[in-house]
């Protein structure tokens, strides 16, 4: 099972982006089934509706439509994660040292990642390095 992470979701989903086509085209290279997590879909509807991210934001309502729409078009799993998940923060800080600020998200997403045996995550995010249980795939 391979992850999608936030930057190739939205890359995807906006035309406009100038990775639209290099995302597209590593999405169709991937033979595996897809999975992202929960901080990646409330990631990708934030950055989809933000006025300083998008210069015409998409409301809500679209966002989740086009969002919708592609996870079905693609078999995308949503994973479940641990209602107490930063418990499990201090087991990754053993291996990542000074593990802080906006790191917790990407720390929150390989924890799900991790507790699910997804060994493979499609990003353009290097930070992902840091975790020796993930293997990075760009487009």
């Amino acid at each position: 099972m391979t992850a999608l992470d936030t930057n190739i979701l939205i890359a995807v989903l906006v035309s406009s982006s100038p990775k639209n086509q290099d995302a597209q085209r590593g999405l169709q290279n991937l033979n595996d089934l897809l999975c992202t997590t929960p901080t990646n879909v409330g990631e990708v509807l934030r950055l989809l509706t933000h006025p300083k991210v998008f210069e015409k934001p998409l409301k809500l309502s679209k966002a989740v439509s086009l969002f919708s729409s592609f996870m079905e078009s693609y078999g995308v799993l949503i994973l479940d994660e641990s209602t107490d998940w930063w418990i499990n923060l201090v087991d990754i800080e053993k291996e990542i040292q000074g593990l802080k600020g906006n790191e917790i998200f990407d720390a929150r997403i390989a924890l799900c990642l991790q507790s699910h045996g997804v060994k493979r995550i499609f990003t353009w995010d290097s930070d992902f390095r840091k975790y020796p249980f993930l293997k990075i795939l760009q487009p």
